[in-house]
């Protein structure tokens, strides 16, 4: 079960950075190019790893930036937002001078306060990746995490298929 929970989730969130659709909603997408950051960050540690709120507009109009926040001292590059009304499937990739490490520690931390829990494994082969599943009432919850680093830099991406009530209430 946990094993097609993480693929379940790696595919939703595969589909959402592409920008796949369903006929209910069409996704608001918004990207910009990569860029490298403009001044040197300190460590996530040291920058009291929080929210920080959305530095360029690669954030999709309606994005739940409470429910995948945006790690401090990041830059967004890509997001993707749709919800049908039962389902609420967002994604955002953003790139970071953190440690694979720091970024999964932030983001479990954010994921387990609101009621998520980590399922087994720390990787996907050699990837850094985290899965966490939320059952409520009779639905399953997914969010999953995967970062790959990049000319000394951290390109992460959390995926989200929540509750449209999960994705209004967190945070």
């Amino acid at each position: 079960m946990k094993k097609f929970l993480a693929v379940a989730c790696s595919a939703a969130i595969l589909a959402a950075v592409a920008g796949c659709s369903s006929d209910a909603t069409s996704p608001d997408t918004t990207a910009s190019p990569s860029t490298s950051a403009a001044s040197p960050s300190s460590s996530a540690a040291e920058a009291n790893p929080t929210t920080s709120p959305s530095p360029t507009s690669a954030i999709a109009p309606g994005f739940p930036e409470a429910l995948i926040p945006v790690f401090a001292g990041s830059e967004p590059t890509a997001s993707s937002y749709e919800s049908d009304g039962k389902l609420v499937t967002a994604s955002m990739t953003a790139s970071s001078p953190a440690a694979p490490e720091e970024i999964l520690a932030f983001y479990t931390a954010h994921f387990e306060k609101l009621g998520f829990t980590a399922l087994e494994g720390d990787a996907v082969d050699s990837t850094p990746a985290k899965d966490f599943a939320r059952t409520t009432d009779s639905e399953t919850e997914t969010v999953n995490v995967s970062v790959v680093t990049r000319n000394g830099s951290s390109v992460y991406t959390v995926g989200a298929n929540v509750l449209p009530a999960t994705a209004e209430t967190a945070g």
